[in-house]
């Protein structure tokens, strides 16, 4: 039957007949063997160090040592000595060294920190639900998921598509696709699907006239700019056509008309196709601005260029300052002016 091998116990009287070596004297291999003796489990390096220090100085390597053992069968098991009961206590470093799990998009978390102490989301909450109670009350009979979300989850939701281009995502596919930390930010995370419900639910309700007055920053002043850039699509499919991009290539996109304030922040935003001038949209797309905003006067620097277009805006009781075509004005004779100073060459202003 088979027998298993098993190491000799180290005995006094157990010590091999040295034989001086090519490499090793008796002396060296007598400090060696006396050695493993006092410390079975101690490293050859340890060891080689140990018997260094003796009278008679050993000049051997780690791996002539190793043989050495395992000829004696003294060799230690694989891995790392454990510590003995009897070593001095290492010291503790826990309160130099502070291991924190790995977070990331650390700067958003800061920032959003900050935003919940300005308590900045406070009033789109209560916008919110304003804008759901009043939905309830002019329509009883329609039941769908907004009408019934709690405080927190507008909260959440609404946080998950503020702190979305933040994250780098681009579009809604990005919460399904691109890992974001967003259990960490808002508490949970969140699919595509659940957002874009969220958000046809939000325009059904029309949180977008509710949330305006929330969303537009202080008054900077009473000037309004207004532009109207083209958005080509490289798409397929079945849409309107217009001059897009400056080539004047016909493609199929939309005309955004934006209204901006004087520190630059979007105030409105409405989208038109790029076939329809943007003369036929400007004069109600400029009374709802003025509506939501409070402010009546726009700058607007072209597309909107005609005396016809500056008296329907009078007409609404909003300013207009716009550049003249070359064919709609001849200096200050086609223009109502009135003569406030004279500069020092001569000109009137």
């Amino acid at each position: 039957m088979p027998i298993a091998l098993r190491k000799p116990p180290l005995t006094e009287g157990a010590s091999p007949p040295f034989e001086a070596g090519r490499k090793l004297g008796v002396v060296e291999m007598a400090l060696v063997w006396q050695g493993l003796h006092e410390d079975p489990q101690c490293p050859s390096r340890v060891l080689r160090d140990k018997v260094a220090q003796s009278p008679a100085p050993l000049q051997r390597s780690v791996r002539h040592l190793n043989r050495l053992r395992v000829k004696w069968p003294l060799n230690r098991c694989k891995g790392r000595p454990r510590r003995a009961e009897s070593d001095p206590p290492r010291p503790s470093y826990t309160e130099v060294v502070r291991v924190t799990p790995r977070l990331s998009f650390v700067g958003v978390h800061l920032f959003a920190h900050w935003l919940e102490q300005q308590g900045v989301f406070g009033p789109v909450v209560t916008q919110l639900q304003q804008a759901i109670q009043t939905y309830k009350a002019a329509h009883p009979e329609e039941d769908f998921a907004l009408l019934h979300h709690h405080q927190q989850t507008l909260l959440h939701r609404f946080q998950a598509l503020f702190f979305a281009p933040l994250l780098g995502i681009k579009t809604l596919t990005g919460f399904d696709t691109h890992e974001h930390p967003l259990p960490t930010l808002v508490g949970r995370g969140y699919h595509s699907s659940t957002l874009l419900q969220f958000l046809g639910q939000l325009e059904r309700v029309e949180a977008a006239l509710a949330l305006l007055p929330t969303l537009v920053l202080g008054q900077p002043g009473p000037i309004t700019y207004v532009d109207g850039p083209m958005i080509a699509y490289g798409s397929r499919l079945s849409m309107h056509k217009g001059k897009i991009t400056m080539l004047g290539r016909i493609m199929g996109g939309s005309q955004a008309v934006i209204a901006h304030d004087a520190a630059g922040y979007a105030v409105f935003v409405q989208y038109s196709p790029p076939d329809m001038h943007l003369s036929q949209l400007i004069v109600a797309y400029c009374q709802k601005v003025a509506v939501a905003t409070g402010k009546a006067l726009f700058v607007i620097d072209r597309a909107v260029h005609a005396v016809a277009i500056a008296q329907a805006f009078d007409t609404q009781d909003l300013g207009l300052l716009c550049m003249l075509d070359d064919n709609e004005h001849a200096g200050l004779a086609s223009l109502a002016a009135t003569e406030v100073a004279t500069l020092q060459d001569g000109a009137k202003v």
